[in-house]
């Protein structure tokens, strides 16, 4: 059994809480009646466009070594 270092004294379990509400017979109601998800098979033109500045942008970094990795511990 998993323990939850984050629960505190006399809290309930969330993941059990939240799974009692799933079950109700209203939320399943709900829940049944939603349309299903679909995935789209293409990516827009401006997600591409983010995607290759981001491999760039870590292309760069990799080639001229982290120069932020540092920076992050003096917070």
């Amino acid at each position: 059994m998993r323990r939850n270092n984050y629960r505190t004294a006399g809290a309930p379990d969330i993941a059990l809480v939240i799974s009692q509400q799933i079950r109700r017979a209203e939320n399943m109601r709900y829940l049944n009646g939603l349309p299903g998800f679909e995935l789209r098979r293409e990516l827009p033109a401006k997600w591409h466009d983010l995607l290759r500045k981001l491999q760039e942008a870590e292309k760069s970094t990799s080639r001229h070594g982290n120069a932020t990795a540092g920076s992050a511990r003096g917070r």
